[in-house]
């Protein structure tokens, strides 16, 4: 087959496109028709049938934040997130700092860091729930300790939060390690002749040539810690007293519980709209990074 100048880049583009529309059809059945529907039915009055029998207006959303249960899990979130996200990102990056240089050996570490991704949320929700469950969980059994756990508020807060670490651990450390292994060993060769060396070649050469893919396991630890619900749903349910009921469990107890249509499409599409302007802030950061280079 003989291609026209340029027709034979067309034709491998139109080819590229041609194998994407499977996913792009189920992405359009299973996520940007429940999305835009989700957005449409927040100013509208739905019952629990899904047939609307009304327009609300803005009143969906007033229902919402007068609600005094969504204010106090958008605190809870808060702390969470303000808890998770650095506490997270210095592990991972701790971790992968530790491993940066492979080795022979270098696998051993790498596989015991990479098996939480191998383990299901359930299954670690369901053992930190047995560990830290209160004076008779394992750890107190274990080590003689009085460590009260998840039946006190800010006990649960610190478990949810190791909970979370693990949950994220396998695929931040896997991100980090493989980005630090691949800066080109002539710029630390040269970092080295220039005189610099051990914290001085860490912390002013090698991370901020990682920089950006500590950004995206920042954002990808963001984006866990606003939709947390399963791990809370199996360890806490949300108390004691309502301690770790964040957004996104509220969420679960007024849709899946309550069957409330009202606030179940006013949040998933002020959700949405948070998803879509966080990821747009993102790709105009980035785009103009690559541009001013």
């Amino acid at each position: 087959m003989r291609f026209k100048k340029g027709s034979k880049k067309t034709y491998y583009q139109n080819k590229a496109y041609l194998y994407l529309l499977p996913a792009i059809a189920v992405a359009a059945v299973f996520y940007w028709y429940p999305s835009v529907k989700s957005i449409v039915d927040s100013f509208l009055v739905v019952n629990q049938g899904g047939t609307v029998i009304g327009y609300a207006g803005l009143d969906n959303y007033r229902r919402l934040f007068s609600d005094q249960a969504f204010l106090h899990s958008i605190k809870v979130s808060a702390t969470f997130i303000l808890l998770f996200v650095p506490a997270n990102t210095f592990v991972t990056l701790l971790a992968s700092s530790l491993t940066r240089r492979p080795s022979r050996l270098s696998f051993i570490s790498e596989y015991i860091f990479f098996t939480p991704v191998a383990v299901s949320l359930s299954a670690y929700s369901l053992l930190m729930r047995e560990i830290f469950r209160g004076e008779s969980s394992v750890l107190n059994h274990l080590f003689g300790t009085v460590f009260s756990g998840i039946s006190t508020p800010g006990g649960a807060m610190a478990v949810l939060v190791i909970l979370g670490i693990f949950l994220d651990f396998g695929l931040d450390y896997i991100l980090l390690m493989c980005a630090f292994r691949s800066i080109d060993s002539s710029v630390i060769e040269a970092a080295r002749m220039d005189g610099a060396g051990g914290w001085r070649l860490y912390w002013l050469v090698e991370v901020p040539m990682i920089k950006e893919t500590v950004l995206v396991t920042v954002f990808l630890a963001l984006k866990d810690a606003i939709l947390i619900s399963a791990p809370i749903i199996i360890l806490t349910e949300g108390g004691p007293f309502r301690s770790t009921e964040t957004v996104m469990f509220y969420y679960y107890t007024e849709a899946f519980r309550s069957g409330n249509r009202a606030v179940q499409n006013a949040l998933a599409s002020m959700v949405l709209t948070m998803a879509g302007v966080g990821m747009s802030v993102y790709a105009i950061l980035k785009k103009r990074k690559e541009a001013l280079r």
